[in-house]
């Protein structure tokens, strides 16, 4: 059963005073990487001047940041699906101060990009603030295009997967393939490694240890309070241990993810209908 619209009477409400809110982007926040709804940006200002503001997403630092900064948050932002926590940058800095750093397992990530390989599955990684990967292929444009970053094309990317990644990830098109590719690599890094997925094309391949969760609650220790006081707001598979975490779940309700729904406790639309912003309404998080 769905669980109901935030905005529907009689809809649950938190059972304490939210102390901190937790957001994800891609398909919460931000749709198709690109649209920021005017009421959520406002109504995310908003919240962000009267309680902390984290931002949970799967991107790379960089390409969070401007959507962090958009949004008027100045917590450190929870990237890489929980596999770094960095801090926002200070002065003239490009990047900010590492709070949490959880790479990815050698050995792991090299047998995810052997499968990779067997499979020609695209396969991509990220040292320093760069993407990484072996050939440039559509669906590395594809991926690029949405986070608004570049890329770099390695002739092997084993040795770079010695020294560490925050996670690998495989972008493909088709379906049915993204199914075979998730079983996969399930399959093949059982207990080296969690996979998961924040889009529908991306299979996303992170520390055991790595999760939005356990990094969530790094930055809420700041401020004396933990993932019990916040409320959630997430959309996808990869924020389902959040929104387990957190006091109060909000799930968007696409259609995409209809398993996620089943980790909220109430629901609300699209980021094309401004649903942040409406569960923010309806909490009173968003009043200045």
């Amino acid at each position: 059963m769905t669980p109901p619209d935030i905005r529907a009477p009689g809809a649950p409400r938190p059972g304490f005073q939210p102390r901190a809110l937790v957001i994800d982007l891609d398909g919460t926040t931000v749709s198709k990487g690109t649209f920021l709804h005017p009421r959520v940006r406002a109504s995310v200002r908003a919240a962000a001047s009267n309680l902390p503001v984290i931002v949970a997403t799967g991107r790379m630092y960089i390409s969070a940041l401007p959507w962090v900064r958009e949004l008027g948050v100045t917590e450190p932002v929870v990237c890489y699906e929980g596999a770094v926590v960095r801090t926002i940058p200070a002065g003239d800095a490009a990047v900010g101060t590492v709070l949490l750093d959880e790479p990815l397992p050698a050995d792991a990530a090299i047998r995810a990009l052997h499968l990779a390989r067997k499979h020609d599955w695209h396969f991509q990684v990220y040292e320093n603030e760069v993407l990484l990967c072996e050939r440039d292929r559509p669906e590395v444009r594809q991926y690029t295009a949405v986070a608004g970053v570049g890329f770099t094309v390695v002739p092997d990317l084993e040795p770079l997967l010695a020294r560490g990644t925050p996670k690998a990830v495989c972008v493909i098109e088709d379906p049915v393939e993204v199914r075979t590719c998730m079983d996969s690599m399930r399959a093949t890094l059982s207990g080296l490694a969690r996979v998961t997925q924040s889009r529908e094309q991306y299979v996303e391949i992170v520390s055991l240890h790595a999760s939005k969760a356990t990094a969530c609650q790094v930055v809420c220790e700041r401020h004396g309070v933990t993932l019990h006081d916040a409320v959630a707001i997430g959309d996808a598979p990869n924020d389902v241990e959040l929104l387990d975490a957190a006091g109060f779940a909000v799930v968007v309700d696409s259609g995409r993810h209809p398993d996620v729904l089943v980790h909220a406790d109430v629901t609300c639309g699209p980021p094309t209908e401004g649903g942040v912003a409406d569960a923010l309404e309806a909490l009173g998080l968003s009043s200045t």
